[in-house]
């Protein structure tokens, strides 16, 4: 029963998120079904944990699991009656090559591995004390966390500030289940690996054409042992490998909207956006990032200045959160100092040992392997490719996050502010990661470049240059007869 009642679960996520994306792409063919897939378990984690914040402020218990199941399910029907179409079009499914057919193989043992890891291993510190504990308080008050929670001095230590994303998705699991049961809890982040992985293939595909280049770069992933194995990895639990894929998303559509007029690129780069501020509180940093790109993109592209309205339901979804922690009256972190000019003065001599710890921890081949020196010198061949805005993005997205998480050490409260950095500095690089991995893919496509097709057009058969005959041409030839 508790495998159907998490394949239930699974379900609605996907099918909230399905039907969001069918609100957004209405128009026109959508992308393959695996790229499907993977944006509506993006969306669908959204919608879910959105919904059971916001309408947990007025129904608990079974109504509200019931209530939510009933708008999942409703999402995508009333989105294919709106559309008025007949059946719901995906693009057209071509044969694999087979050099394709071999890494989409390497790369779906790569998500079974992952999940299989996932299942041997416990949770780890942070998923089990900052995430799962907000999701066992809440499934005990009837799916909503106590009031009580955010006042005790004695859990502040589980970060009762931290947004509900990742804490509400296995709230609802346990909805489905019926128990609070952190061995079924786990399979969300295996969950989040298989779409990032996905995301990041199809993304590399587009930017650069071709298939097995994306393939390439998504399985890469699995051989960084800080994505994969390490602890903070996407096995153990924390939120910083499902930020990162909602980050891959954000910048990797952007980057395609900034290829052509795709408004359909665009419009998934605003709902990836607006969730990054939901899933962790470093997901506020990279949602200011991610909104100076895109503004960067409208202003370049010249486009329409109502495009400056999608940088709005992120603020909101800050603004808001920040309102319900006020009136909560939430027991503030002790791991910073407030942010003065003053503490900034008495702490400045930081910043040399910061970031001398940071340039240590990307060449920490133990940690990280290869994958930060691929990146440095794709990035080259990605500055050569795309001498455009795009490159600007790109670059921004990626050393902007880090540039801000290594400023904010500066103010850390902890005595050792070095044992600070080393204890998180690997989970904030990985934020950037699956994002900084589309340089490798760009970097291949430059060393095998596409043959040219040829300008000869193939010869046509006799029955195809008969259908082509004009009627006139026809009635001449009949009558010379």
């Amino acid at each position: 029963m508790n495998v159907i009642a998490l394949l239930a679960a699974f379900a609605t996520i996907l099918s909230a998120g399905f039907g969001a994306l069918l609100l957004l792409m209405p128009d026109s063919r959508r992308g393959n079904f695996a790229e499907q897939f993977a944006l509506s378990w993006l969306c669908g984690t959204g919608i879910v944990s959105l919904f059971l914040w916001t309408f947990g402020f007025f129904v608990r218990g079974a109504l509200l699991a019931g209530f939510i199941a009933i708008v999942c399910i409703a999402l995508p029907l009333t989105a294919w009656k709106l559309t008025g179409q007949s059946a719901i079009h995906f693009q057209s499914v071509r044969w694999l090559r087979p050099i394709e057919f071999l890494l989409a193989a390497l790369l779906a043992l790569e998500i079974a591995l992952i999940f299989y890891l996932a299942y041997v291993h416990t949770l780890g510190w942070d998923g089990l004390w900052n995430w799962e504990i907000k999701a066992r308080y809440a499934y005990s008050n009837g799916g909503v966390l106590p009031v009580a929670y955010f006042q005790s001095e004695g859990r502040s230590f589980s970060h009762p500030a931290y947004p509900l994303a990742i804490p509400f998705t296995e709230l609802w699991l346990y909805l489905w289940l019926g128990e609070a049961n952190q061995f079924w809890a786990k399979t969300i982040f295996p969950m989040f690996y298989a779409a990032g992985a996905i995301l990041l293939a199809a993304l590399s595909a587009r930017l650069t054409g071709r298939t097995w280049i994306g393939l390439i770069a998504a399985s890469l992933l699995f051989f960084v042992p800080q994505i994969a194995t390490e602890g903070g990895s996407a096995i153990v639990g924390y939120a910083d490998f499902p930020l990162s894929v909602f980050y891959l998303a954000t910048i990797g559509y952007l980057l395609c909207a900034c290829r052509s007029d795709d408004e359909h690129s665009f419009r998934i780069y605003a709902v990836c956006l607006a969730l990054l501020p939901w899933v962790k509180l470093e997901g506020m940093i990279l949602w200011f990032i991610a909104a100076l790109c895109g503004a960067l993109v409208i202003w370049r592209k010249k486009k329409s200045p109502v495009h400056l309205f999608a940088l709005l339901p992120g603020l909101f979804v800050i603004i808001a959160w920040h309102l319900y922690l006020s009136q909560m009256h939430v027991v503030s972190s002790s791991d910073f100092l407030p942010v003065s000019f003053a503490t900034f003065q008495a702490n400045i001599h930081r910043l040399g040992p910061i970031l001398s710890a940071f340039f240590s921890e990307v060449a920490d081949t133990k940690t990280w392997s290869l994958f930060w020196l691929l990146v440095a010198i794709g990035s080259g061949y990605f500055v050569q490719r795309y001498r455009d805005a795009r490159s600007l993005v790109f670059f921004i997205a990626v050393l902007g996050p880090i540039g801000i998480y290594a400023f904010i050490y500066i103010f850390s409260n902890w005595p050792d502010y070095l044992k600070h950095v080393d204890l998180s500095v690997s989970r904030l690089l990985m934020h950037v990661a699956p994002l900084s991995c589309l340089t490798v893919s760009v970097a291949l496509a430059a060393r095998w470049p596409q043959p040219a097709r040829s300008p000869h057009l193939n010869p046509a058969t006799c029955e195809s240059a008969d259908r082509e005959r004009t009627p006139d041409v026809e009635f001449a030839r009949t009558k010379r007869a």
